[in-house]
């Protein structure tokens, strides 16, 4: 039996969201979400499975790397929908701060064992070493627009 695609993944993951009652956020934890952002070429909606983490108050998307084509086309577009909040929209701002560290930080830490080896720093190192590394990774503030 062949490992499934990228994209088989995703759609998996995507209906198995679709499938379960949505978690609601909580403080210092993420929820899976599909989130809807155009294509920078085509401007076609994608919809991609991500992890929304909430940290006081404000929500964030984290990626390994702003080569994603989800994160080329969120920071590309500016803004998003997330599939669980209809008729919402929200604006994307990149974080290159201490705040982003420690955004990715709180992420990082409840995520399960081996969902974190794609970062370029191990999944418990402390903020000041992701700080490092903000401006190769993503982390993206979710603003209500």
């Amino acid at each position: 039996m062949t490992e499934p695609t990228h994209r088989e993944r995703n759609a998996m993951m995507i209906a198995k969201i679709r499938e379960t009652e949505p978690q609601p956020c909580t403080e210092g934890r993420h929820v899976l979400r599909v989130l809807c952002v155009p294509g920078r070429r085509t401007g076609t909606p994608r919809e991609v499975p991500l992890a929304v983490t909430q940290l006081d108050g404000q929500r964030y998307v984290c990626s390994p790397s702003r080569r994603r084509d989800w994160t080329a086309n969120l920071l590309a577009a500016g803004a998003c929908r997330i599939e669980q909040d209809p008729g919402r929209t929200y604006r994307a701002e990149l974080v290159e701060t201490d705040i982003g560290a420690t955004v990715l930080a709180t992420y990082l830490g409840n995520v399960r064992p081996g969902g974190a080896n794609m970062w370029p720093f191990p999944k418990d190192a402390p903020a000041s070493v992701i700080r490092e590394h903000l401006t190769e990774v993503a982390v993206i503030r979710l603003i209500p627009a």
